[in-house]
């Protein structure tokens, strides 16, 4: 896992290592090994950090240098999921004007 990343976005959303911890059920301990790059996190572990964090697994551990986490649909947005529908039904005046509302 790429340190950096991690310790750069853990405070990217307003968190501490004592926080992410707590939200993990973690030691704070571990968050710091993580954060130095003293011990590597295992493969569920990097996936409750990417969750906790809202960004990707792959951009975590340097596979990628996009943040942003894979599209599922319990973690669309209600204009997302507006989209969507309005591009299932061929709606383009729809999804225009849920665009032009942001």
């Amino acid at each position: 896992m790429r340190k950096d990343r991690l310790r750069d976005w853990i405070y990217k959303r307003d968190l501490n290592p004592a926080s992410l911890a707590e939200l993990m059920s973690v030691s704070e301990r571990q968050i710091w090994r993580w954060m130095n790059g003293d011990s590597d996190a295992g493969s569920e572990m990097v996936k409750q950090i990417a969750e906790h964090l809202n960004i990707s697994a792959d951009f975590l551990l340097g596979l990628s240098d996009d943040p942003t986490p894979h599209f599922r649909i319990d973690n669309l947005t209600e204009d997302e999921m507006r989209v969507l529908a309005a591009m299932r039904r061929g709606d383009d005046k729809a999804i225009m004007g849920i665009l032009a509302r942001r």
